[in-house]
């Protein structure tokens, strides 16, 4: 059974990232697929101190309720981080999320516990999808040192209303195969 875990970095418990992280996550388990779900919002953790005992350790010696979920990364079969677009970035949360996934590499900066995909989601108040492009393939950039292979992304635009991935049917579909192609 493959295990998928999925960050969910918006505050809003009923927006359109929400909307497609669980279409994601629909996809997934009706594959099979055993889904762990976190709201980094309702999280209380820390973010990285770059401390480096990581660098000797496979594991981040801060004992947070981001700790179980880093332990639930190692052994996923694929990660989905999700966030909306504020002030042209991810939110906080999940850029503490990505600080923290340090442990994943070991000190020459290679994959600790071999490879997976990961799927970013984002949702963004433009009306070009490709608005952001930049940002998202910089942002892919580290993630085959974490030992990632990024799965794609999927975009829903028109944030500012928190229905438009809600009533676009062709993205929910695209997320929901995105979901069965990762517990695949």
């Amino acid at each position: 059974m493959k295990q998928i875990v999925i960050f969910n970095g918006s505050p809003r418990m009923d927006g359109n990232t929400v909307t497609l992280l669980n279409t994601v996550a629909r996809g997934a388990r009706d594959m099979g697929a055993e889904v762990k779900f976190y709201t980094l919002f309702k999280m209380k953790f820390m973010a990285c101190q770059s401390c480096f005992a990581c660098r000797v350790k496979d594991d981040c010696i801060i004992k947070d309720e981001l700790h179980e979920a880093l332990q639930k990364v190692k052994e996923a079969d694929a990660v989905v981080v999700g966030s909306p677009i504020y002030m042209m970035q991810m939110t906080g949360p999940v850029k503490n999320l990505y600080d923290r996934l340090f442990p994943l590499t070991d000190s020459e900066y290679q994959p600790r516990f071999g490879k997976k995909k990961i799927l970013t989601v984002y949702s963004q108040g433009m009306e070009d999808p490709h608005m952001f492009d930049s940002y998202f393939d910089y942002t892919a950039a580290m993630f085959p040192a974490l030992g990632f292979e990024h799965a794609g992304n999927i975009v829903c635009t028109n944030g500012n209303d928190p229905e438009s991935a809600e009533h676009d049917a062709a993205l929910k579909i695209r997320a929901y195969e995105a979901g069965k192609a990762l517990a695949r």
